[in-house]
């Protein structure tokens, strides 16, 4: 028992001293990364979002803001017209559709971008993208607080369509978004209720101090293209913690544009439901 006893003490005291050893601070020296042009591009007229912005990346340590591409000329057809973007005085990088553009739904659209001077070894980059039907046949939204997890559920009340869909779902607070981070974002399909109604289907979920009682709660429900989903996922994958800690890295988000750009154009609409908090 005793030797019992002496090994079990030998292997914990092992452990601690591996543990303390580990505490040593590594400077990891990473290679420049390989410039590329960055694209964030949206049609979603129902969110005041029509724009294309266009960056360099920049290295992973970098504390500076991606340099902007500013003088470029960016086009977007629609089959039938093709609109030019007018860059913004203001916000360098920032190139901005005409008053007269108006984004339709179940419409394809080609983006073109023609650079003044090469980004990531190009001058030309392209992307297509597609606008799905809005489900816009929402009856009422409740958020309810789960008291065993003190949390905010977000229920929805709507007739699913039949037909593959994907959703991205937003939340405002008083008007003012708090989804303004990817990870915050929420998306679901309509795998395991195509066609059905939705009575009370769980969409979001908040912690207990990010609503309140009396607060104004407005749900925005985004109908996304297939592709578009699949990038959420990526992204937040990308920028989640892994589990295990020493998991692999996360391969390469995906990209809609061509010639090895980073980003994605995309094109929803989205519909506005709204409540009021209650109390628990």
């Amino acid at each position: 028992m005793r030797n019992a006893f002496t090994y079990i003490m030998i292997i914990a005291l092992a452990i601690v001293a591996g543990l303390q050893s580990c505490s040593e601070r590594i400077d990891i020296e990473l290679e420049e990364g390989y410039v590329k042009l960055a694209v964030e591009g949206y049609l979603a007229p129902n969110d005041g979002k029509n724009y294309v912005s266009l960056s360099e990346s920049s290295g992973y340590f970098s504390n500076m803001p991606a340099p902007t591409v500013s003088n470029a000329v960016v086009e977007v057809k629609d089959g039938a017209e093709t609109f030019t973007l007018q860059e913004d005085a203001e916000q360098p990088g920032m190139y901005m559709f005409p008053d007269e553009f108006i984004a339709e739904r179940e419409q394809s659209y080609e983006l073109n971008i023609n650079l003044a001077e090469e980004v990531g070894g190009f001058l030309n980059y392209s992307a297509t993208t597609y606008m799905p039907r809005l489900t816009d046949q929402i009856d009422s939204v409740s958020v309810e607080f789960n008291t065993d997890f003190e949390y905010w559920m977000v229920k929805i009340y709507a007739w699913e369509p039949a037909g593959p869909d994907y959703y991205m779902f937003n939340a405002l607070r008083n008007d003012t978004l708090i989804t303004d981070t990817i990870s915050e974002i929420s998306i679901g399909n309509d795998e395991l209720i195509d066609g059905n109604y939705m009575n009370g289907v769980i969409v979001m979920g908040f912690g207990k101090k990010s609503l309140k009682p009396g607060d104004k709660f407005t749900l925005v429900l985004s109908n996304i293209s297939e592709d578009y989903y699949n990038y959420i996922i990526e992204l937040q994958t990308e920028i989640s913690y892994s589990v295990p800690v020493f998991s692999g890295p996360p391969a390469n988000v995906s990209s809609n544009i061509n010639n090895g750009a980073v980003g994605y154009f995309a094109a929803y609409p989205s519909v506005y439901t709204s409540t009021i908090v209650r109390s628990p």
